[in-house]
C-alpha cells in the first residue's frame, strides 16, 4: 500500500529510478551577463562605429578554445585519466544515518521498513569495500558531531572516496533527526574542499532517501520501457518527506535523491524504500564493474517502471516515482575490486 509519510500504502516490490545534471556555461574572464555590466578592459564604441581593437586581438582569437590545458583533450584516450583512482589502501568510509523513530515533539511517523534499507546498504556497500557504519535514530547534535568528526578530524588520505546515506523524513531543504531538523546543504558543506582537504579530488557521494514535497508522481502510458516485471510486494508503501535540490559549490560531489523535487518518495513497509531496493538490486550485479552514474540511470528506470498497487489511501493507487541525481564529478566513478 502507499501513502504519505503520514499515510500508509501498499505497492509491488520491483524497483526502479532520472538524472538532474547542471551544466554551467564557461567563457572568458572579461565578459559579463549582467544587463549593464562592463568588465574592466572591455571596449565600447559609439553606435555605428566599429570598436578599435589592439594588435593582440587577432592572436588571442586564433586560439581554438578558451580552455588552455595542453594535452588534456589528448589524454582522454587514456582510461586512467578518465577515471577516479581506486587504488588507495582503503575504499573509504560509508556513513548511513538510519531514522526509524522520532521524538513525539517532532510529530513524524515511524518509518517502518527502513531497517531493510540499512541492511541492504551495509551489505552492498561492504561488498565493494566500504567501511560501513550505521547510525540509528541520532539526535541533531549527534548528527552534527559525526559530520564534524568525519570531515574535520579523520584523515581520508588512504581512501578512494567517501559516501553518506540518509534514510529519514524530510521537507523543503531539510532532513529530520530524532529530535528536529537540519538543513541538508549544511551537511554537504562539511565536505567542501576547504573543509576536508584529504578528500579533495576524490568522489564524495550522498544518497538521500526522503520525500521532497507533497505531490504524487503520475503515470503515463508508453511503449519505451519495454516489458515490465514487477513482483508482488506484501507490505505497505509509504512516503518520506524530503529536501529540495541543493548544489554544493565543491567539485567531485554526487548528490543522489530518491525522488525529484516536489514529490513523495515511496517506501514499502515489508521490503524497504523503492530507491534503495533498486540501487541494491543493480549494485548486486554491477557494483564493481559499471560506472556509478550509469548504475544510477538504471536505477532511475527500475523505479520509473514501478507504481503503487495497494494502498490504504485509494487516491495513491497507480502513483509513480522517479529518482534523480546531480553530478559534480569530474571523472568516471567505477568501484573496481580491491
Amino acid at each position: 500500500m502507499s501513502t504519505s509519510e503520514n499515510q500508509e500504502a501498499h505497492a509491488p516490490s520491483e524497483i526502479n529510478t532520472a538524472k538532474e545534471s547542471e551544466e554551467r556555461p564557461s567563457g572568458s574572464g572579461t565578459a559579463t551577463d549582467a544587463r549593464t555590466g562592463i568588465k574592466a578592459g572591455s571596449i565600447s564604441s559609439p553606435i555605428g562605429r566599429p570598436a578599435l581593437r589592439g594588435a593582440g586581438y587577432q592572436a588571442r582569437n586564433d586560439q581554438s578554445s578558451a580552455f588552455r590545458f595542453p594535452g588534456f583533450i589528448e589524454s582522454l584516450t587514456d582510461e586512467a585519466q578518465l577515471r577516479y583512482r581506486m587504488d588507495h589502501p582503503k575504499r573509504g568510509l560509508a556513513m548511513v544515518f538510519n531514522h526509524e523513530n522520532f521524538s513525539m515533539s517532532v510529530g513524524m511517523n515511524r518509518r517502518i521498513g527502513t531497517e531493510l534499507d540499512a541492511r541492504n546498504l551495509r551489505k552492498h556497500l561492504g561488498k565493494i569495500g566500504f567501511e560501513v557504519v550505521v547510525f540509528q535514530d541520532l539526535r541533531i547534535g549527534e548528527i552534527k558531531r559525526q559530520f564534524e568528526r568525519a570531515a574535520f578530524e579523520m584523515d581520508h588520505s588512504d581512501s578512494d572516496c567517501f559516501l553518506c546515506a540518509f534514510l529519514t523524513h524530510g521537507d523543503d531543504g531539510i532532513i529530520y533527526g530524532y529530535d528536529g531538523t537540519l538543513p541538508i546543504q549544511d551537511l554537504f558543506d562539511y565536505f567542501r574542499g576547504e573543509n576536508c582537504p584529504s578528500l579533495v579530488g576524490k568522489p564524495k557521494i550522498f544518497l538521500v532517501q526522503a520525500c521532497r514535497g507533497d505531490k504524487h508522481e503520475i503515470g503515463l502510458e508508453t511503449d519505451a520501457l519495454g516489458d515490465k516485471d514487477e513482483p508482488d510486494s506484501y507490505g505497505y508503501t509509504v512516503v518520506d518527506g524530503g529536501p529540495t535540490p541543493t548544489v554544493p559549490a565543491g567539485a567531485d560531489m554526487l548528490i543522489c535523491y530518491s525522488v525529484t523535487q516536489g514529490f513523495y518518495s515511496h517506501r514499502d513497509t515489508s521490503l524497504g524504500s523503492w530507491f534503495i531496493q533498486a540501487l541494491s538490486q543493480v549494485m548486486e550485479k554491477y557494483g564493481s564493474t559499471m560506472e556509478f552514474t550509469t548504475i544510477l540511470t538504471v536505477v532511475n528506470r527500475l523505479v520509473a517502471q514501478r507504481s503503487v498497487e495497494r494502498c490504504l489511501d485509494p487516491s495513491m493507487i497507480g502513483k509513480k516515482q522517479i529518482p534523480c541525481f546531480m553530478s559534480m564529478l569530474t571523472k568516471q566513478l567505477v568501484f573496481t575490486p580491491k
